[in-house]
This record gives structure tokens, sequence and C-alpha cells, in this order.
């Protein structure tokens, strides 16, 4: 029996020292935090309108307990399907301009 027990704790040992050894240690909040200010103020900076999820559920809720919440989650998902095509529509715009610039950068070694 011994010759089980003892392999078998060494392993566990070893196992968990992997373990332990291995563990990512997680950024601090306030890491985060600058990450995602920085994130909105860039995406402010190419034009997209950064509101808060909840504000447009909220606003409709806000009187009447009986509010129609699917509803606004639907207007809340349309807003937010304009604001991918808004975005979806300067990326292209931007890939374009870059795709001139190619083109008038292969002209140039001619």
């Amino acid at each position: 029996m011994k010759k089980l027990i003892v392999p078998a704790l060494v392993i566990a040992a070893i196992g968990g020292y992997l373990y332990y050894v291995n563990l990512e240690t997680t950024a601090p909040e306030t890491a985060i935090a600058t990450e995602v200010d920085a994130a909105v103020a860039e995406a402010e900076a190419a034009g997209a309108e950064a509101t808060p999820p909840a504000e447009g559920v909220m606003a409709a809720a806000e009187g009447d307990i009986f509010a129609d919440v699917p509803e606004a989650m639907d207007t809340a998902a349309a807003e937010a399907g304009d604001a991918m095509e808004a975005v979806a529509d300067t990326a292209s715009e931007a890939m374009d301009e870059v795709a001139e610039a190619a083109e008038e950068i292969d002209h140039a070694d001619e």
C-alpha cells in the first residue's frame, strides 16, 4: 500500500506546484479602468458616440413600473445596429483610402 501512496503524493505535489507556478496574476482594477477609458477616448476620436448600454432601457422604465422593457431592448438593439453600421461605413472608407494610397505608392515605383 505504501508503494502506491508515496508516488501519488509526489505526483500531487508536483502537479500542485506546476498549477500554482503557471497561474496568471490578474491586472489591477485601475489598469483595466485605464485601458477602458483609453479605448473609449479612441472611439470618441474616431467619431463614435459612447453611451452606457443600459441607458436606453432604464429611460423607458423610469416613470412606469409596467414599462415594456423588451420593446426598449429592441430599440437599444436597433441603435446598436445603427452604430455598428456607422462604424462599418467609416472602416470601409478608411480601407478605400488605404487602397488608394497603396495604388499611388505602386505607381511611384514605375
